[in-house]
């Protein structure tokens, strides 16, 4: 059975037929559980922004404006969610300090030079994604990661277009400079 749409399972659920609202659920759990994550980093914390944020949009379904699109109204609450538990959370981001410097040594065995290698480049982003802010972490995520153009994403933060490409230009130099200091460290460790 292909998905019918969004607008066609949300009309279902209000006239009573909430089954409909696990369709929309597998829909949109994998990408509302992305940005959880970035947001978070940490998996349990992404669970329960996501469970939570199927439940707001559950019950605020009738305020939905059909008009709209869903998914950029569900991203909405996910992204509102993810920032306020990160926020209540009070945990700090990992320290340079602990990031492995030999961590390509982990990788080695059996693996290509190029795998080696991509895997190394992958865990210094997701390093240096932990160390900028939430908000950063969001915005990365949404433009890099989900694809998603400026004008979607200031429709899911509530942020001016000028100022997610301000953002993101910042966040993308903060990283820059991090995974720099990240590879630094490892040089002098290991060279």
């Amino acid at each position: 059975m292909s998905y019918k749409g969004d607008i066609f399972y949300i009309e279902q659920v209000l006239c009573g037929k909430t089954e409909a609202y696990s369709l929309i659920i597998d829909r949109h759990k994998d990408r509302g559980f992305n940005l959880a994550f970035r947001i978070s980093g940490n998996r349990e914390d992404a669970e329960e922004i996501l469970q939570d944020s199927f439940l707001k949009a559950f019950n605020s379904l009738k305020g939905f404006r059909m008009k709209s699109s869903f998914s950029t109204w569900f991203y909405r609450i996910v992204y509102n969610t993810a920032i306020s538990r990160v926020r209540s959370r009070k945990n700090s981001p990992l320290s340079l300090e602990e990031f492995p410097a030999d961590y390509i040594d982990f990788f080695t065995k059996g693996q290509t030079q190029e795998e080696t290698e991509s895997e190394y480049r992958e865990s210094l982003i997701n390093f240096a994604l932990q160390k900028i802010s939430e908000e950063e972490r969001a915005l990365i995520t949404l433009h890099y990661y989900e694809d998603l153009d400026i004008r979607e994403i200031s429709d899911i933060t509530g942020i001016s277009s000028t100022n997610i490409k301000v953002r993101l230009f910042r966040a993308r130099q903060k990283m820059i400079q991090i995974i720099a200091k990240a590879e630094k460290k490892n040089l002098i460790l290991n060279g």
